[in-house]
C-alpha cells in the first residue's frame, strides 16, 4: 500500500464556516485578464456581506501568467501550463477549504479553469449563483 503524505488528516467537519463566496470566470483572451470585472464584481459581493475570493487578486498577489492575456494558452505554452497546474491547486485547495458558495461570471463556460472549479463546486455541494449576460446594444 502506497502511503500518501502531505495531507492533513480527516477529523472533524468545520462546523463554522462563514459564508464564503469563490469568483469563477474567464480570464484567459481577456484584456488584463479580466481583472477588472473580478474586481467589480468581488466589490459588489463584499457590499453584500460576502466574505469574498477574488482569484484575480491572489494572482496579483502571488503572481500571475508572464504570457500577453491576449496570447495565454496552456495547451500549446509549456510557462502557461505550469501556471495552470499551479493556480489551479492553489485555487481548488481554496474552494475546498473556505468557500459556502461561488459566482458564475458571464462567459464562464468558456474558461478551462471556470469549467474545473464549476465541478468542483457542484461536487462539494456548494451554493451556486450565476451572473446574467447583459445583452449588447447591436444585438
Amino acid at each position: 500500500m502506497t502511503k500518501v503524505t502531505g495531507f492533513p488528516r480527516f477529523n472533524n467537519m468545520k462546523k463554522d464556516r462563514k459564508p464564503t463566496i469563490y469568483i469563477a470566470g474567464p480570464m484567459r483572451g481577456i484584456e488584463d485578464f479580466n481583472f477588472p470585472a473580478f474586481d467589480r464584481q468581488a466589490k459588489v459581493l463584499r457590499e453584500q456581506g460576502w466574505i469574498v475570493i477574488n482569484p484575480a487578486e491572489i494572482d496579483r498577489e502571488l503572481g500571475s501568467p508572464s504570457s500577453d492575456p491576449m496570447e495565454y494558452n496552456p495547451a500549446t505554452n509549456y510557462e502557461d501550463h505550469e501556471f495552470m497546474r499551479v493556480a489551479l491547486k492553489r485555487d481548488t485547495s481554496i474552494i475546498c477549504d473556505n468557500c459556502t458558495a461561488m459566482y458564475m461570471m458571464a462567459k464562464w463556460e468558456i474558461s478551462r479553469g471556470a469549467l474545473a472549479e464549476w465541478h468542483l463546486a457542484k461536487a462539494l455541494g456548494l451554493d451556486m449563483y450565476y451572473e446574467a449576460p447583459l445583452p449588447h446594444p447591436e444585438d
